[in-house]
């Protein structure tokens, strides 16, 4: 049984197809070919902004838990770190590489777990920097 790649519905007998760069992929409605193409060009344009922000996030974190001293704020950078990833995800919602990944996952359902990994990884990155600064 085929799915529809943007919402993971079984596909009708009528599929629709979106163009993804050289290839198609089956939708099962105007609405989701729409919502796919234009998924495919804001991953386009943003996934590099999203790798890179992610990359600055973790380089932040590693400076901090290595070189951050042995005071109370020494993982200040890290928690901001973890911030700058998180927001990433929260607007950069385009983590998959490859678009046959979609066949196993839909597009909006990625985008929902991103989003989701990007809220959880920003709420308790304000947390801990909360904590950390009212506790030093």
């Amino acid at each position: 049984m085929e799915k529809c790649v943007y919402c993971g519905k079984a596909l009708p007998e009528n599929k629709l197809m979106a163009k993804v760069h050289t290839r198609s992929f089956g939708v099962c409605c105007e609405e989701c070919r729409a919502r796919t193409e234009r998924y495919v060009q804001l991953d386009r344009r943003f996934k590099t902004a999203l790798y890179l922000l992610v990359f600055a996030g973790g380089l932040g974190f590693m400076i901090s838990a290595f070189f951050g001293g042995d005071g109370p704020l020494h993982m200040v950078g890290a928690y901001i770190g973890q911030l700058v990833a998180g927001l990433a995800f929260l607007a950069f919602p385009y983590p998959i590489s490859s678009f046959e990944t979609f066949h196993s996952m839909s597009i909006s359902r990625v985008t929902m777990i991103t989003r989701l990994i990007g809220l959880l990884l920003s709420v308790s990155a304000v947390v801990l920097l909360v904590l950390t600064v009212w506790g030093a």
